[in-house]
């Protein structure tokens, strides 16, 4: 079992309690058009671009054996339909500014780089928290690393869009002590506009999620445009309202640093007008809604 793994987080503190170690997994059924880690989502590896690192010698063109790398006056222009992620360009790029996203790792390899932060974990009661692109797609591969890290008595966080069928979410919720997840838009023909995926079975999960023992909070992206608005941000909270318990949750202030991942991978940036987080007093209007219908912010 193997997977392209695009980041190993060390020393996180927001991806659940204490210090953690956490596991960037490529490959996530969602396109959503504001995704903070949007090289997440392709399964498969991704040819970047730094503009900035590029000599402009033009060494990489002639090797391209599909021709899909241009140079112009800014640089190189990648053909993404044409580009095969043969690699022969980033093998003779002098620079780096040509480099692929992402390693392939076996479930041995993965165990053996989150294993090394376990001092970390046992000094903070912190753990593990497998993340995305999104994890559950690769469900047997989670699987085994959890078990493996719950035979060691790890504390393990899933980051998680559940996306996903119930099967598979009750298949790992013994091995999982925490769950991240996040509701974006609470309108299903919304949902698949601008996430790629209706939500019926996302919130299906929820409901599983609620009926379960496990450690849960809700994480709501503030996006300008797509999930800000207040019957949006209402629906969310009266669908919450519905779950078996109440569930904490989380407003994720919009960060638009994404940005020049999505330039960097040749794809529009749909909050484009947007540029600044919203203001800290902008932010507790939101929460208030949550608040006004009983339930608990984080």
């Amino acid at each position: 079992m193997n997977a392209i793994v695009f980041d190993i987080k060390r020393f996180a503190v927001h991806d659940g309690p204490g210090i953690r170690t956490t596991l960037f997994i490529k490959g996530c059924p969602l396109n959503c058009k504001w995704c903070h880690n949007p090289e997440g989502i392709e399964a498969d590896r991704q040819l970047w671009y730094f503009q900035n690192q590029c000599l402009k010698c033009g060494d990489c063109v002639p090797v391209c054996p599909v021709g899909a790398l241009t140079m112009g006056k800014e640089g190189i222009s990648i053909d993404r339909e044409l580009c095969t992620s043969c690699g022969l360009c980033t093998e003779v790029c002098p620079t780096g500014a040509l480099h692929f996203l992402g390693n392939l790792m076996d479930v041995d390899e993965i165990e053996k780089e989150l294993l090394r932060d376990l001092p970390f974990f046992e000094e903070s009661h912190g753990g593990i928290t497998l993340s995305g692109g999104e994890p559950l797609s690769k469900p047997e591969l989670v699987k085994e690393i959890l078990t493996r890290m719950k035979a060691k008595g790890i504390h393990c966080v899933v980051e998680t869009s559940l996306f996903t069928s119930t099967a598979i979410l009750e298949s790992i919720l013994p091995l999982v002590d925490m769950f991240l997840t996040d509701i974006k838009i609470i309108d299903s023909a919304a949902h698949m506009e601008h996430a790629a995926v209706p939500n019926e079975q996302i919130l299906q999960n929820f409901r599983t999620l609620a009926d379960s023992d496990r450690e849960v909070l809700v994480r709501i992206p503030i996006i300008p445009g797509f999930t800000d608005s207040q019957d949006n941000l209402e629906g969310i909270a009266d669908f919450l309202n519905t779950l078996s318990r109440k569930l904490p949750v989380e407003l994720m202030n919009f960060n638009p640093l994404a940005r020049d991942k999505f330039r960097i991978l040749g794809r529009p940036y749909e909050p484009a007008d947007a540029d600044q987080p919203y203001p800290v007093e902008q932010m507790e209007e939101f929460r208030e809604i949550f608040r006004q219908k009983g339930l608990e912010i984080k």
